[in-house]
């Protein structure tokens, strides 16, 4: 997978697949509680320039997320805004476990799976991304 464009922020490491596919990396064991889960956010809408975005979030890295921090990432003027789809890649057997439980017990409000395999993610964000372009929004 190429990646261009990237920019580096404390906790976190943003980078274009293309056109709004955003490829999110965050630094090693990391901890996220509602301070950072909210700065990640706002790092994010810097990095897009507020644009709204289809995101490829490599969770490998994550050690833990408070509930707080759970549900404001869920939430559509938190860490939902601006994100038109998500998927979440890792092969971390722990952020597995994690982000299959979170997927089943927050329901995101949008399209969101959980990957171990780079190419089958991207290919499902192109996949949505294609299907969104033709839907007629009035």
């Amino acid at each position: 997978m190429n990646i261009w464009e990237n920019k580096e922020y404390g906790n976190i490491t943003f980078g274009k697949i293309e056109k709004n596919i955003v490829f999110f990396k965050y630094k090693p064991s990391i901890e996220i509680d509602i301070n950072i889960a909210k700065d990640l956010v706002k790092n994010r809408l810097d990095y897009t320039s507020g644009q709204s975005v289809y995101t490829l979030i490599d969770f490998t890295n994550v050690k833990s997320v408070t509930k707080e921090a759970r549900d404001y990432m869920n939430s559509p003027d938190g860490g939902l805004k601006g994100i038109l789809g998500g998927a979440f890649l890792s092969n971390s057997v722990v952020a597995t476990l994690f982000v299959n439980l979170y997927l089943k017990v927050s329901n995101p409000s949008i399209p969101a799976k959980f990957f171990t395999n780079e190419e089958d993610a991207v290919g499902w964000l192109r996949k949505i991304k294609t299907a969104d372009t033709h839907i007629v929004k009035n």
